[in-house]
């Protein structure tokens, strides 16, 4: 028999970031991906909406965007 939860969950409406791709704010109730790169061995985040994500990879590539 599974034990009963002792936490509550609370709703918080947090503010992630900016889309690296359409500069609009995000926050925590916006579906979103994490894009990560280590610089100088730690971990830098940009976010971006899933939806500029998608509409960004069908684009052609012509040059490395780094």
């Amino acid at each position: 028999m599974p034990k009963p939860k002792t936490w509550v969950r609370k709703e918080k409406i947090v503010f992630v970031g900016k889309c690296k791709y359409c500069k609009s704010e995000m926050t925590s109730e916006d579906s979103f991906i994490p894009i990560g790169k280590i610089v100088r061995g730690k971990y830098q985040y940009q976010n971006a909406h899933y939806k500029c994500v998608k509409e960004n990879d069908h684009k052609p590539k012509i040059n490395f965007d780094w």
